[in-house]
């Protein structure tokens, strides 16, 4: 039986591994053959001080992502305002200071009063703290949810 299970895997496994394979070496290529020459690296440098940061290699993609990334604030479901809200909350709790002078500046162009980034970081606080209580207090994920009255 055992023999059976294994042969029925390896079967399976073989053609799995061999579709793996050309990817992998299609992806290579792709990736050779894209590599930029060090004329369009320093133009590439030269369109955002940002771009900096990346490494000539994964550059362009790195840059792409970050522009379709930006577009959740302005083209997303979540307004602009309310969106920039968002991520200064989320860069508050991770305590990234880069973040939250960015943000903070860029949900006050969206909008945003002194006293609404000040109730964003609030909740990302009192989430934190509440969070650690939780934890802290080994109150489980059963138990909260008969609280809340969460059904399954």
């Amino acid at each position: 039986m055992t023999k059976k299970i294994l042969a029925a895997v390896a079967l399976f496994l073989l053609p799995v591994t061999g579709f793996a394979k050309e990817k992998k070496a299609e992806a290579t290529e792709d990736a050779e053959s894209a590599e930029m020459t060090d004329a369009e690296y320093q133009e590439f440098l030269a369109a955002s001080p940002f771009n900096k940061m990346y490494p000539k290699q994964t550059g362009p993609a790195s840059a792409a992502y970050f522009g379709e990334f930006n577009k959740l604030f302005s083209e997303g479901p979540i307004e602009s305002k309310e969106a920039r809200l968002v991520a200064l909350s989320a860069s508050a709790a991770i305590r990234c200071e880069y973040c939250i002078t960015a943000q903070a500046h860029l949900a006050k162009k969206a909008g945003a009063s002194d006293d609404e980034i000040k109730a964003a970081i609030q909740i990302a606080a009192d989430v934190a703290r509440f969070s650690i209580l939780l934890y802290g207090n080994d109150f489980g994920q059963d138990e909260l949810k008969k609280v809340l009255k969460i059904e399954e």
